[in-house]
Protein backbone atom coordinates (compact mmCIF):
# COMPACT_ATOMS: atom_id res chain seq x y z
CA UNK A 1 0.00 0.00 0.00
CA UNK A 2 1.80 3.41 -0.58
CA UNK A 3 1.54 5.94 1.65
CA UNK A 4 0.08 9.23 1.57
CA UNK A 5 2.73 11.91 0.05
CA UNK A 6 1.45 14.12 3.52
CA UNK A 7 2.40 11.52 5.54
CA UNK A 8 5.66 10.86 4.01
CA UNK A 9 6.24 14.86 4.24
CA UNK A 10 5.71 14.45 8.07
CA UNK A 11 7.91 11.61 8.37
CA UNK A 12 11.04 13.46 6.79
CA UNK A 13 10.08 16.56 8.94
CA UNK A 14 9.53 14.80 11.86
CA UNK A 15 13.57 14.66 12.82
CA UNK A 16 14.21 18.34 12.14
CA UNK A 17 11.14 19.35 14.25
CA UNK A 18 12.01 17.44 17.06
CA UNK A 19 15.67 18.37 16.98
CA UNK A 20 14.12 22.49 16.72
CA UNK A 21 12.48 21.97 19.63
CA UNK A 22 15.60 21.39 21.54
CA UNK A 23 17.17 24.41 19.58
CA UNK A 24 18.84 26.89 21.87
CA UNK A 25 16.64 30.87 22.55
CA UNK A 26 17.96 34.16 23.35
CA UNK A 27 14.79 35.83 25.33
CA UNK A 28 16.07 38.94 26.42
CA UNK A 29 19.42 38.66 25.84
CA UNK A 30 19.99 35.16 27.74
CA UNK A 31 20.45 32.42 26.33
CA UNK A 32 18.34 29.44 26.94
CA UNK A 33 20.25 26.48 26.66
CA UNK A 34 17.96 23.00 26.36
CA UNK A 35 20.75 20.27 24.39
CA UNK A 36 22.84 18.58 27.14
CA UNK A 37 26.27 18.79 27.33
CA UNK A 38 28.73 18.04 30.42
CA UNK A 39 30.34 20.94 28.89
CA UNK A 40 27.98 22.76 29.94
CA UNK A 41 29.18 22.73 33.73
CA UNK A 42 32.33 24.88 34.73
CA UNK A 43 35.35 22.74 34.06
CA UNK A 44 35.73 22.37 37.97
CA UNK A 45 32.45 20.90 38.77
CA UNK A 46 33.24 17.93 36.72
CA UNK A 47 36.03 17.18 38.48
CA UNK A 48 35.86 15.44 42.13
CA UNK A 49 34.62 16.12 44.51
CA UNK A 50 31.48 17.98 43.11
CA UNK A 51 31.21 15.59 39.91
CA UNK A 52 28.35 17.49 38.34
CA UNK A 53 26.46 15.12 35.63
CA UNK A 54 22.97 15.89 34.31
CA UNK A 55 20.17 14.10 31.95
CA UNK A 56 18.86 16.01 28.49
CA UNK A 57 15.42 17.46 29.47
CA UNK A 58 12.56 15.81 27.48
CA UNK A 59 11.46 17.30 24.17
CA UNK A 60 7.78 17.59 25.49
CA UNK A 61 9.01 20.13 28.35
CA UNK A 62 10.81 22.58 25.74
CA UNK A 63 8.15 24.58 24.83
CA UNK A 64 6.03 24.90 28.48
CA UNK A 65 10.26 26.03 29.80
CA UNK A 66 10.20 28.59 27.04
CA UNK A 67 7.21 30.50 27.90
CA UNK A 68 8.00 30.35 31.91
CA UNK A 69 11.28 31.80 30.68
CA UNK A 70 9.99 34.66 28.80
CA UNK A 71 7.70 35.15 31.86
CA UNK A 72 10.12 35.25 34.81
CA UNK A 73 12.63 37.69 32.53
CA UNK A 74 10.19 40.47 31.46
CA UNK A 75 10.18 41.12 35.35
CA UNK A 76 14.02 42.30 35.26
CA UNK A 77 15.48 44.90 33.35
CA UNK A 78 17.49 44.15 30.04
CA UNK A 79 20.65 46.48 31.38
CA UNK A 80 20.36 44.17 34.72
CA UNK A 81 20.00 40.93 32.91
CA UNK A 82 23.00 41.99 30.36
CA UNK A 83 25.26 43.12 33.03
CA UNK A 84 24.53 39.93 35.09
CA UNK A 85 23.19 36.57 33.52
CA UNK A 86 24.52 35.44 30.19
CA UNK A 87 23.04 31.62 30.19
CA UNK A 88 20.08 29.83 31.57
CA UNK A 89 20.62 25.96 31.21
CA UNK A 90 17.46 23.59 31.49
CA UNK A 91 18.00 19.91 32.37
CA UNK A 92 15.93 17.01 33.28
CA UNK A 93 17.98 16.16 36.35
CA UNK A 94 21.19 16.74 37.53
CA UNK A 95 23.37 15.73 40.05
CA UNK A 96 26.52 17.54 42.58
CA UNK A 97 27.99 15.80 45.05
CA UNK A 98 26.04 12.46 44.63
CA UNK A 99 23.13 14.88 45.40
CA UNK A 100 20.18 15.80 43.14
CA UNK A 101 19.62 19.47 42.68
CA UNK A 102 16.34 21.22 41.55
CA UNK A 103 18.81 24.48 40.38
CA UNK A 104 21.58 26.20 41.17
CA UNK A 105 24.35 28.91 39.69
CA UNK A 106 27.62 29.81 38.14
CA UNK A 107 29.14 33.39 37.75
CA UNK A 108 26.71 34.32 35.35
CA UNK A 109 24.53 31.33 34.51
CA UNK A 110 21.38 28.98 35.90
CA UNK A 111 21.37 25.68 36.40
CA UNK A 112 17.24 24.77 36.49
CA UNK A 113 15.63 21.29 36.38
CA UNK A 114 12.34 20.32 34.44
CA UNK A 115 11.06 16.48 34.31
CA UNK A 116 7.31 17.43 33.72
CA UNK A 117 4.24 19.26 35.59
CA UNK A 118 3.06 15.83 36.81
CA UNK A 119 6.72 15.04 38.75
CA UNK A 120 5.95 18.61 40.50
CA UNK A 121 7.51 20.70 37.89
CA UNK A 122 4.61 23.23 37.88
CA UNK A 123 5.27 26.28 36.34
CA UNK A 124 5.22 27.89 39.62
CA UNK A 125 8.07 26.12 41.08
CA UNK A 126 10.17 26.87 37.79
CA UNK A 127 9.74 30.18 37.65
CA UNK A 128 10.79 30.68 41.42
CA UNK A 129 13.54 28.29 41.09
CA UNK A 130 15.02 31.15 38.55
CA UNK A 131 14.34 34.30 41.07
CA UNK A 132 15.86 32.05 43.94
CA UNK A 133 19.00 30.98 41.44
CA UNK A 134 19.67 34.34 40.32
CA UNK A 135 19.00 36.18 43.52
CA UNK A 136 22.10 34.30 44.27
CA UNK A 137 24.21 36.36 41.21
CA UNK A 138 22.96 39.70 42.09
CA UNK A 139 23.51 39.14 45.96
CA UNK A 140 27.12 37.99 44.87
CA UNK A 141 27.45 40.87 41.99
CA UNK A 142 26.05 43.76 44.55
CA UNK A 143 26.66 42.39 48.09
CA UNK A 144 27.53 45.70 49.53
CA UNK A 145 24.37 47.00 48.17
CA UNK A 146 22.15 44.93 51.31
CA UNK A 147 22.23 45.45 54.42
CA UNK A 148 23.20 42.22 56.80
CA UNK A 149 23.96 43.68 59.69
CA UNK A 150 20.44 45.20 59.86
CA UNK A 151 18.78 41.59 58.16
CA UNK A 152 20.61 39.59 61.14
CA UNK A 153 19.51 41.93 64.04
CA UNK A 154 16.21 41.15 62.66
CA UNK A 155 17.23 37.53 64.37
CA UNK A 156 17.52 36.08 68.07
CA UNK A 157 21.01 37.37 69.10
CA UNK A 158 21.70 33.59 69.83
CA UNK A 159 20.97 32.41 65.88
CA UNK A 160 23.65 32.07 63.55
CA UNK A 161 23.74 30.65 60.35
CA UNK A 162 26.20 27.94 61.40
CA UNK A 163 25.61 25.21 58.23
CA UNK A 164 29.26 24.85 56.85
CA UNK A 165 27.47 22.77 53.99
CA UNK A 166 24.57 25.49 53.14
CA UNK A 167 22.09 23.80 50.46
CA UNK A 168 24.17 20.99 50.07
CA UNK A 169 23.58 19.71 53.74
CA UNK A 170 20.31 21.29 53.97
CA UNK A 171 19.25 19.06 51.15
CA UNK A 172 21.08 15.98 52.82
CA UNK A 173 19.34 16.39 56.37
CA UNK A 174 16.04 16.61 54.92
CA UNK A 175 15.81 20.76 55.66
CA UNK A 176 15.27 21.67 51.90
CA UNK A 177 11.48 22.57 52.45
CA UNK A 178 10.27 25.73 50.26
CA UNK A 179 7.08 25.68 51.99
CA UNK A 180 5.90 28.89 54.51
CA UNK A 181 6.12 27.96 57.72
CA UNK A 182 4.19 30.38 60.29
CA UNK A 183 5.93 28.84 63.14
CA UNK A 184 9.32 29.69 61.74
CA UNK A 185 8.28 33.28 60.95
CA UNK A 186 8.22 34.59 63.99
CA UNK A 187 11.84 34.06 64.73
CA UNK A 188 11.86 35.39 60.90
CA UNK A 189 12.36 32.48 59.11
CA UNK A 190 9.74 31.74 56.02
CA UNK A 191 10.94 28.67 55.63
CA UNK A 192 13.17 25.87 57.27
CA UNK A 193 15.47 25.76 54.12
CA UNK A 194 16.03 29.74 54.35
CA UNK A 195 17.55 29.14 57.83
CA UNK A 196 20.64 26.78 56.76
CA UNK A 197 22.86 30.29 55.51
CA UNK A 198 22.51 33.50 54.86
CA UNK A 199 21.94 32.98 50.73
CA UNK A 200 19.40 30.56 50.69
CA UNK A 201 17.41 32.78 53.42
CA UNK A 202 17.90 36.30 50.58
CA UNK A 203 17.06 32.70 48.06
CA UNK A 204 13.65 32.14 49.81
CA UNK A 205 12.39 35.73 50.18
CA UNK A 206 13.39 37.15 46.41
CA UNK A 207 11.35 33.68 44.80
CA UNK A 208 8.47 35.05 46.81
CA UNK A 209 9.03 38.98 45.94
CA UNK A 210 8.67 38.07 42.17
CA UNK A 211 6.29 34.98 42.67
CA UNK A 212 4.73 34.78 46.12
CA UNK A 213 3.60 31.72 47.68
CA UNK A 214 -0.47 32.20 48.58
CA UNK A 215 -0.65 34.00 52.07
CA UNK A 216 3.09 34.86 51.54
CA UNK A 217 1.61 39.08 51.77
CA UNK A 218 -0.15 37.83 54.80
CA UNK A 219 2.72 36.57 56.95
CA UNK A 220 4.84 39.56 55.66
CA UNK A 221 2.41 41.67 57.04
CA UNK A 222 1.70 39.65 60.91
CA UNK A 223 5.10 39.35 61.59
CA UNK A 224 7.69 41.82 62.11
CA UNK A 225 11.01 40.18 61.57
CA UNK A 226 9.72 39.06 58.16
CA UNK A 227 8.81 42.36 57.39
CA UNK A 228 11.95 43.67 57.95
CA UNK A 229 14.22 41.39 56.14
CA UNK A 230 11.79 41.38 52.95
CA UNK A 231 12.01 45.38 53.29
CA UNK A 232 15.49 45.36 53.44
CA UNK A 233 15.97 42.67 50.41
CA UNK A 234 13.29 45.32 48.66
CA UNK A 235 15.74 47.99 49.37
CA UNK A 236 18.61 46.08 47.79
CA UNK A 237 17.02 44.79 44.41
CA UNK A 238 15.65 49.11 44.44
CA UNK A 239 19.10 50.09 44.51
CA UNK A 240 19.63 47.66 40.90
CA UNK A 241 16.11 48.92 39.14
CA UNK A 242 13.98 52.36 40.67
CA UNK A 243 10.77 49.80 39.52
CA UNK A 244 11.46 47.30 42.47
CA UNK A 245 9.09 49.01 44.88
CA UNK A 246 6.79 47.02 47.70
CA UNK A 247 3.78 47.89 45.59
CA UNK A 248 5.61 46.70 42.63
CA UNK A 249 6.09 43.57 43.80
CA UNK A 250 2.63 43.35 45.77
CA UNK A 251 1.36 43.36 42.08
CA UNK A 252 2.70 40.17 41.62
CA UNK A 253 0.56 38.47 44.56
CA UNK A 254 -2.52 36.69 42.42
Amino acid sequence: MKRPLKAIILCLLLPAAVAAQHADTIIQGVKIVFNYSSANFPESWRLAPVNADGEEITRYEVGRSKLVMAKALSKYDDQLLAYNLKSVYFLKSMRFFNVGYGGTNSTDALYMTNNGYSMGYTDRYIEQTFHHEFSSILFRNYNLTLDTIAWKKAHDPTFDYNDPESGVGAIRTGRSSQLPDTTLAKYGFLTEYSMSSLENDINTLAQNLFLPDPGFWSIFDKFPKIRTKTRLLILFYSKLDQRYTEDYFRSFDH
